[in-house]
């Protein structure tokens, strides 16, 4: 009987525990790439995400008059798929921690 309540808690906590607070899913596809990005976390400061593609170029050449035979050329330069926490822009009220249990609203 021990046993069966042991598991119980157990298997209670492991669903509790992917309870996450925040959820990011990015999928960024081009051709000859595929990047994924999947993130369940459970943290008090929140978090974004931020994808950058600056150069993405493509090129196809034709070969000959008809274009039955063409060349294919792909350029991605820098692609960035970052998950950082949340920061407030310049100049805007922050909270910061004055304790463990109160805020206080500053000027930056």
């Amino acid at each position: 009987m021990k046993l069966i309540s042991k598991l119980k808690s157990f298997f209670k906590n492991l669903v509790k525990n992917n309870n996450a607070r925040q959820a990011d899913e990015v999928e960024v596809s081009l051709p000859g790439l595929t990047i994924k990005m999947s993130r369940n976390v459970d943290l008090d400061t929140p978090h974004e995400v931020t994808v950058v593609i600056p150069r993405a170029q493509m090129r196809k050449t034709c070969l000959n008059g008809d274009c039955s035979k063409c060349e294919y050329e792909l350029i991605y330069s820098s692609i960035t798929v970052v998950h950082a926490p949340r920061h407030p822009l310049a100049g805007e009220k922050t909270l910061s921690a004055k304790t463990a249990s109160s805020y206080e609203l500053t000027d930056n």
